[in-house]
């Protein structure tokens, strides 16, 4: 896949666009990009998306909300369901307050060439959010290419929307945020040195530097899968404050890979969520916190079993 960081004349001769933030890629964006490259194959041009680097919201509200996937995943859930190339907007105030007419024909018409432009049913471009599809319809006559509007995608009555999964997944409903996304919810983290608690509990967790811009599950045990070295393997994954202890003031994500003794420290590893076993709770001892730990090591290889 194509990856461009700047706009400018001529960029792509012959596209077919996807606009949006796509946070989360989830199957309502997933309709969205598809309907571009569906498109492009019918014109001959390359399926592009449009994208940014950071949320929107850093300008508009100041106050943006965490992110379901980074721009790295992002990219490749891209190429991965086929798309040709992505151009990445740094949003910015500059690009924040380009009016809806200057964003159509500066960074869309004149760079990428669209012959067919692929929109969410609330998307929305341009100073103030003016841009809608009507007015991107009224410039698609003059410049000679369609709009594609995609309507909402529904499971079981609930509207897939990355505020949506945002909700499900701080709430530890990690299983309903998977049916909108169609795939688990995962994180990508770096393995950094602990206090080393669980191996002297007999069970040795990889603690994860957790990016505080990606949205955490709510606290927590849950099952899982933990991708290291291109490897898949199962795991128990703790997420919170350690109360048996009283030692956090902030949430840490701990790892125990079941079966799995390997030094990982410093690796890049991707945890997804599966289910989530039980809610954090305090221990009256460490031996009664251990029992917990060793029954919820074994009914996660029983769940997983079955997965």
């Amino acid at each position: 896949m194509l990856v461009f960081r700047e706009y400018k004349k001529d960029l792509i001769t012959s596209s077919c666009l996807a606009l949006g933030m796509f946070d989360g890629v989830h199957i309502g964006h997933q309709k969205v990009l598809s309907s571009a490259i569906n498109k492009a194959k019918l014109y001959g041009a390359l399926s592009t998306v449009v994208t940014f680097s950071k949320h929107p919201q850093i300008i508009t509200t100041k106050t943006p909300a965490k992110l379901i996937t980074n721009l790295e995943e992002r990219l490749k859930l891209f190429e991965k369901l086929g798309v040709d190339a992505a151009l990445i907007l740094d949003f910015n105030e500059e690009l924040s307050q380009l009016k809806p007419d200057k964003y159509i024909e500066d960074v869309l018409v004149n760079s990428l060439n669209p012959k067919n432009i692929s929109i969410g049913y609330d998307h929305r471009f341009g100073e103030q959010k003016k841009g809608n599809n009507i007015i991107l319809q009224n410039y698609g006559d003059i410049h000679d290419y369609d709009v594609s509007v995609i309507a909402p995608v529904k499971i079981n009555g609930q509207v897939a929307s990355s505020s949506a999964i945002r909700k499900f997944i701080s709430c530890g409903d990690v299983e309903s945020a998977a049916k909108l996304l169609n795939r688990s919810f995962s994180i990508y983290g770096q393995v950094i040195h602990g206090e080393k608690r669980g191996t002297a509990l007999g069970f040795p967790t990889a603690n994860i530097a957790f990016p505080d811009f990606i949205i955490s599950p709510g606290s927590g045990v849950y099952l899982g899968n933990v991708k290291v070295k291109n490897q898949f393997h199962p795991a128990v994954i703790n997420v919170g404050y350690r109360p048996t202890f009283g030692d956090l003031n902030q949430a840490l994500i701990e790892v125990h890979i079941l079966d799995f003794n390997d030094l990982i420290y410093d690796e890049l590893i991707n945890v997804s969520f599966i289910k989530k076993i039980r809610d954090e709770k305090q221990f009256a001892s460490i031996e009664e916190l251990t029992q917990q730990i060793e029954f919820d090591c074994q009914f996660a290889t029983k769940e997983l079993a079955m997965h």
